[in-house]
């Protein structure tokens, strides 16, 4: 594999078996790429297979057949070498509660032989970056839910993965802490780092992702630019406000605020408000 592609998934296939019922094809041979420097989004409603497929590609479940490589390394038959061009944020919470957010880095790093010294310059710089710079010294059980889902992303990055798999990373962010991530992450692709982001967040998608793959029932259905597929798929959105008479007009709320409270995102491409 060449190392503009780092990430390579083919024909990837997942089948749960439990004794007593059918088997459950939960992802039915699902191929990609993602290149140097590219985002690449999974956007699907929830048990289509976009999880599953992060965890077959990370390692955490063994597919049924399929092959997935990073930096020309497969995944199942050589975990070690293809983990250690990889940064992961799972969908769960799996920090350790009883380490402080400065040891919960350090730590992690360890992991990927980098000694305290370093360990510790790359995630004070880190830290520093999400805004969690004050906070270094905090147990993590002291964070709020918004500020652990940030350090877990920072955490990813203390070995300078070449891919980086992200799987509906900012999930409890507000949206400022969102754009603050957005930022950061548009930054990491230019330095050609290969993103492979699922999210539900349509602006999230059409903010960081070359391409978006719609997956459902465990199969890709179309691949493309995040902007032609919501101009697609999604078309306009029309919200109508009804205004009795009388009503103080200074107290109607702002239609745009109200969207971005319901859905995270803010207006953009395919919404339209009358």
């Amino acid at each position: 594999m060449q190392l503009s592609v780092p990430l390579r998934v083919t024909d990837l296939v997942k089948t749960y078996r439990t004794p007593g019922k059918p088997p459950l094809e939960a992802v039915k041979g699902v191929s990609f790429e993602v290149a140097s420097g590219e985002c690449l989004g999974l956007l699907g409603p929830n048990g289509a297979g976009k999880s599953t497929t992060m965890k077959c590609i990370t390692g955490f479940f063994q597919p049924t057949c399929g092959e997935v490589t990073i930096l020309g390394h497969d995944v199942h038959r050589d975990p070690r070498e293809a983990r250690r061009g990889l940064g992961v944020c799972a969908q769960d919470d799996n920090l350790d509660t009883d380490f402080s957010v400065l040891d919960q880095m350090v730590q992690f790093g360890v992991y990927f032989g980098i000694n305290r010294r370093e360990g510790e310059r790359r995630s004070l710089e880190l830290l520093r970056r999400f805004g969690l710079l004050d906070k270094k010294d905090e147990l993590v059980e002291e964070l709020s839910g918004g500020m652990r889902r940030r350090l877990q992303v920072a955490r990813s990055l203390i070995n300078q993965p070449k891919v980086l798999v992200l799987d509906e990373p900012t999930t409890g962010l507000d949206p400022e802490a969102r754009r603050v991530l957005w930022d950061i992450l548009a930054e990491e692709r230019r330095k050609g780092l290969a993103i492979l982001l699922s999210t539900h967040y349509m602006e999230e998608a059409e903010r960081l992702c070359d391409r978006v793959a719609i997956i459902h029932l465990g199969k890709i259905v179309t691949v493309g630019d995040p902007r032609a597929l919501i101009e697609r798929e999604m078309g306009s959105v029309p919200v109508r406000e009804e205004i009795r008479p009388g009503f103080p007009i200074e107290r109607l709320p702002n239609l745009e605020d109200v969207y971005l409270k319901l859905t995270g995102a803010r207006l953009s491409t395919g919404v339209a408000f009358s």
